[in-house]
């Protein structure tokens, strides 16, 4: 099976939420048979990427993100606030903004809402918020560029980039969105709770990622019931929001019951 997968592309195609993306981008894998330099995974070269990149008084923040929506290293959804409580304890005073280095932060791919980085400018009192407009490219050296690509071509499996070279900040996580399936037959909770946050961030796809996250909780997963909360918050449907949120405190998740706080629900006793 793996060596039928490696034969096989990688595709992703934006959602409708993405009407302003077009052409098609065919996306770099290193393959360690023919590199020079050596392949490394995405998430190390992005580490080095986000470590290498900086702006001269400006707070800068690297995460993986969608055009919606921030995660934290462990794929669980942070809310705009928490950002903002975050960059308020550690900017200094010599700040004169801040950039949140990931893909689409300062931009929507459908040309409507409020941008992230508008979201948080107005979180943090006005401070201003800058970011990137499309898919965030990040090299070795912490420059920036960004693609607007609908329709993305590349080698199935992990993504592994060369050693020096720049990294697709979305595909990080956006590859395990074509293993959903195995994940789930494997019993990999985690696995599927990534796939989900690969919907998010690189296809746009704000229905696939929350049937994701559900589909994780339903297998047990506390940050998969926990981000399918958010985003019925998000979305307005504050039962469905209180069921997840329950499940997810249920299951054990330290962030769910300020969550239900916030919607005003009591605690959950017991997973749904």
């Amino acid at each position: 099976m793996a060596m039928i997968l490696a034969m096989v592309p990688g595709v992703a195609i934006a959602c409708d939420q993405a009407t302003r993306l077009e052409g098609v981008l065919s996306i770099p894998q290193c393959d360690p048979a023919t590199s020079t330099k050596g392949c490394i995974p995405g998430g190390e070269a992005l580490y080095q990427a986000g470590t290498a990149f900086d702006i001269a008084d400006v707070f800068t923040i690297s995460l993986q993100t969608s055009p919606w929506r921030m995660y934290d290293a462990e794929d669980r959804i942070l809310t705009v606030d928490e950002v903002a409580a975050l960059i308020r304890a550690k900017r200094t005073d010599t700040d004169r903004g801040v950039y949140l280095a990931g893909s689409w932060t300062a931009a929507m791919p459908d040309g409507s809402a409020a941008t992230l980085a508008q979201r948080l400018s107005s979180a943090l009192d006005g401070f201003p918020v800058d970011g990137s407009d499309g898919f965030l490219w990040m090299s070795a050296t912490g420059e920036l560029r960004t693609t607007h690509q609908a329709f993305s071509v590349w080698k199935t499996g992990p993504y592994a980039v060369e050693r020096g070279a720049e990294v697709l900040t979305a595909l990080v996580p956006g590859w395990a969105a074509q293993f959903e399936e195995r994940f789930a037959e494997e019993g990999n909770a985690i696995g599927v709770v990534r796939a989900g946050l690969g919907y998010d961030v690189f296809m746009l796809c704000q229905p696939s990622a929350l049937a994701a996250f559900e589909r994780a909780g339903d297998m047990g997963n506390a940050i998969g019931a926990y981000n399918a909360g958010l985003m019925h918050a998000e979305a307005g449907d504050r039962a469905a929001a209180i069921t997840w949120l329950q499940k997810a405190q249920a299951l054990g998740d330290g962030k769910a019951a300020a969550a239900l706080s916030r919607l005003d629900a009591p605690p959950g006793t017991q997973a749904k």
